[in-house]
């Protein structure tokens, strides 16, 4: 096990220097400390006070939580079968609350006695994992990808699922198809909005960003959809709901609604789980699993951890998702039909028959 002598070594600085950046004191400048940290982290350093609490791989969002989410469920059922196998426990950080402001990351998660972390990101945060991957900390991003940097991660493969669910409902006959995803923005639902972008191209149907609804991933948001989208005066005859906890609340509103699926409308889902055998009628939808997902982002992590100084290989796994057809997806009505805000159903525009 590395320690601070040979740290110190390396770095080519004092004892006391490492000390001071391992318990981040403010006198050590910004170039001596990212060099320092960044050695420790090679040498897969651990601190000798507390070594038990050292054997912790941390989850944590960069941004916005949703544990509450089905993926997220799913993915920490992974995780925990992972940490049975392991030596490791897991524990939960909230990087915004715990993070202070003069501390890097690395000296965050020192001195929380973790050894790496799995993170979940958003668009808009996925900077931090950048940040956390460039101090060579062992972190992998589950339920995300990277293209432009070396931050590793696991994710569902879904665009191509993605475009093979249209072009499944373009092979039904269908014209007018549109697509949900979250308002947060996350490369998977923008890897599906890209899937649903390419079918519509190669089959020589115009893209309508109309047809593109934007919600937020809760429940009665799923409801809302289902009135907008069928009181449009030319709505769509089928519809992908990309998040699972939208589709669920969409499909029983469009039975309140009087809406017969699939004959009126066409609704493909997306599951993380085995959700799509709980709705009626039994739902079409692109499936992952997301806690393999969990699973392989914590066996990789452990991997890291192990490894020896020089000889951590990077990690850019795509676990494929898969389509399954059932009785949610039909051919277009015709004539196609709308719902007034009243509740009152009318013949749509012909123009889309």
């Amino acid at each position: 096990m590395s320690n601070v002598r040979l740290i110190a070594k390396q770095a080519g600085v004092s004892i006391a220097t490492v000390s001071r950046v391992l318990n981040n004191h403010a006198s050590v400048g910004l170039e001596v400390r990212t060099r320092v940290l960044g050695i420790a982290n090679k040498l897969g350093y651990v601190s000798s006070v507390g070594r038990r609490a050292t054997l912790y791989i941390a989850f944590a969002y960069t941004g916005p939580s949703s544990f509450g989410s089905p993926f997220d469920a799913s993915v920490f059922a992974g995780l925990s079968s992972a940490m049975d196998e392991s030596g490791f426990d897991l524990a939960v950080l909230n990087l915004p609350r715990d993070k202070k402001p003069t501390e890097s990351y690395t000296q965050l998660f020192m001195r929380k006695g973790v050894r790496g972390v799995i993170l979940r990101t958003t668009e808009r945060t996925r900077g931090v994992c950048r940040e956390i991957s460039e101090e060579d900390f062992p972190a992998v991003v589950v339920g995300s990808h990277f293209q432009d940097s070396a931050v590793n991660y696991v994710y569902g493969d879904s665009l191509p699922t993605s475009k093979q669910a249209i072009e499944h409902l373009i092979s039904m006959g269908h014209k007018r198809i549109g697509i949900t995803v979250s308002l947060i923005e996350d490369s998977d639902h923008a890897d599906r909005l890209e899937g649903y972008r390419q079918a519509l191209s190669e089959h020589g149907l115009d893209y309508d960003p109309l047809l593109v609804f934007r919600v937020p991933a809760q429940r009665p948001d799923g409801a809302q959809l289902i009135r907008r989208v069928m009181s449009d005066p030319v709505p769509p005859t089928a519809l992908f709901i990309t998040d699972p906890v939208v589709v669920g609340a969409a499909v029983s509103q469009a039975h309140r609604m009087g809406l017969k699926i699939p004959e009126d409308l066409s609704i493909l889902g997306f599951d993380d789980g085995d959700d799509r055998s709980d709705i009626y009628p039994r739902l079409s939808a692109v499936c992952q699993d997301s806690a393999q997902l969990g699973y392989q982002a914590f066996t990789s992590l452990v991997g890291i951890i192990q490894s020896e100084p020089g000889e951590r290989k990077p990690v850019n796994m795509a676990v494929p998702t898969w389509l399954e057809v059932h009785d949610t997806t039909g051919k277009p009505p015709n004539p196609p039909v709308r719902f007034l805000p009243d509740g009152l159903r009318v013949q749509a525009s012909p123009q889309e028959a």
